[in-house]
């Protein structure tokens, strides 16, 4: 990851510390990070969330991403599973190059996308050469 954003929730076995007591089971959503000249974006996987069941804070230097999942409902007994039922939850350190007032986020098929604009301090900026 750039030196913007740094995961402060990464754990080997899937699993993330529970945001809150009694939350059940947490887990830290797969995460991609692609970096422009202009913004960061975060790509989290969050199957069966929808996007009212999604928190997303930015405070105190901290991207804070919790998505809440209703167990899965098939209207009779599944034969096998493998989605565990619980919540997402994943935390990252956010450096003063992001411009965290700007921050936009969208969920389309169960793909988190946050956009995170880079502060315009640290974009790159054209130089007019005149002749």
């Amino acid at each position: 990851m750039t030196t913007e954003l740094q995961n402060t929730t990464a754990s080997a076995n899937g699993t993330a510390p529970a945001p809150t007591k009694g939350a059940g089971r947490v887990y830290a959503p797969r995460v991609d990070v692609v970096e422009t000249a202009d913004e960061l974006i975060l790509y989290a996987d969050l199957p069966g969330v929808k996007a009212e069941d999604v928190s997303l804070t930015c405070k105190g230097g901290e991207l804070i991403l919790h998505a809440r999942c209703d167990p899965r409902s098939y209207g009779r007994e599944p034969l096998h599973t493998e989605y565990g039922v619980g919540d997402f939850y994943r935390a990252f350190t956010v450096t003063e190059q992001v411009d965290c007032g700007g921050i936009e986020a969208a969920l389309k098929d169960g793909v988190l996308a946050v956009r995170l604009p880079k502060a315009e301090a640290v974009r790159p900026k054209k130089i007019p050469v005149k002749g």
